[in-house]
């Protein structure tokens, strides 16, 4: 688990920024523009309308509703095309936040049927061609995080866009990092969001909002996750902290995911030249990737917070077994934390963190 005192502490981070003081995030909600509007009530008006409105024209999608938590919001979306299509078969990665993150939700809260295409990569176009039972639904996740923020190639996810269409079966990402894909292809959030039905997107990941979530799609089917919305909970009485944070993630932040990415590609390109480690991907397809170090993930960790308590650096955040026997997994994402430090500055930590006697 992350020190959160101790990693606050450190003059540099190499992954995401601790969060702020409660008195300084409270000062920052205060001076936005958004402040100065009404309150929203159970997500009606307010900064909450603001942002559905402001998400959706980012998306090029016609609407957008809320939500306060990420789980809730993609449960809403698959019982939502269940109903519509009479079909209980959903179409997700097995290393997807939804099979991996949500403790088997899909199929043990929503009743659904998951059908698990893939293995270590995003899946292909042909081992969707491949299922043979029907679908209410298509889920890509946008980065693949499990499998190392992992994009498929652009022309096989506009296949796989056509294809879903040509067969009338609904295209749904899971964008909570949509904002970093799409920089990581080159391409407009819109252009990215155009090849699917309904974009679910997060707030407080890359944007370092207080949390929430929105999903994009046709005016017909946001009206239709309502219901689904008041079921699981999902209506708070009032949401205008979250939503005016997340106002100021879309400004500041959304728009610097293309420097963020460049970074990252740069920082993997020279740990790609430390002999003890191993990047994945070697090129990063966001501004996200992993480390496999050698050593075991114990060890690690308390060699770790011993440099963090030098008060330099805090390199990650956790620890895990990596797919490389005697090797530990790690995870790099770089966002404003990176303006504080060059590219040789971090290598030069992580090769003295690995290097450090074992």
């Amino acid at each position: 688990m992350t020190d959160p005192a101790l990693k606050q502490a450190c003059r540099f981070v190499l992954s995401r920024l601790p969060a702020p003081p409660v008195a300084e995030t409270m000062a920052q909600l205060a001076a936005h523009p958004a402040a100065q509007d009404a309150v929203d009530e159970y997500g009606a008006g307010g900064a909450v309308a603001q942002l559905e409105a402001a998400t959706a024209a980012r998306l090029g999608k016609p609407c957008g509703r809320f939500f306060i938590k990420g789980v809730t919001a993609q449960l809403c979306v698959l019982q939502a095309y269940a109903d519509q299509r009479g079909c209980r078969n959903v179409a997700i990665h097995p290393l997807s936040h939804m099979d991996v993150d949500e403790a088997g939700a899909v199929e043990r809260v929503t009743g659904l049927h998951a059908i698990r295409l893939g293995r270590h990569s995003p899946f292909s176009l042909a081992a969707l061609q491949a299922v043979t039972e029907p679908l209410a639904v298509v889920v890509v996740e946008l980065p693949l995080r499990r499998a190392g923020f992992l994009l498929p190639p652009l022309d096989e996810l506009r296949a796989m866009s056509a294809w879903c269409r040509e067969q009338a079966i609904p295209l749904h990402f899971d964008g909570a990092r949509l904002w970093e894909a799409a920089a990581g292809y080159g391409i407009s959030e819109a252009e990215l969001a155009a090849l699917a039905d309904s974009v679910y997107v997060s707030y407080y990941k890359g944007l370092g909002g207080l949390g929430g979530a929105l999903v994009a799609g046709s005016a017909d089917f946001i009206a239709s996750l309502g219901v689904w919305k008041n079921r699981y909970g999902g209506n708070l009485v009032t949401a205008w902290p979250y939503a005016i944070s997340a106002l100021d993630g879309l400004d500041r932040l959304a728009p610097r995911m293309p420097v963020f990415v460049e970074k990252a590609r740069a920082l993997a390109a020279a740990l790609n030249h430390l002999p003890q480690l191993r990047v994945h991907p070697q090129r990063p397809h966001t501004n996200a990737f992993q480390l496999w170090l050698p050593g075991q993930p114990q060890v690690l960790a308390a060699r770790h917070r011993r440099m963090a308590e030098a008060g330099e650096w805090w390199l990650f955040d956790g620890f895990a077994e990596a797919p490389l026997d005697g090797y530990t997994m790690v995870e790099v994402q770089i966002g404003p934390g990176s303006d504080l430090w060059s590219v040789a500055q971090a290598t030069e930590a992580v090769r003295q963190f690995v290097a450090e006697d074992r």
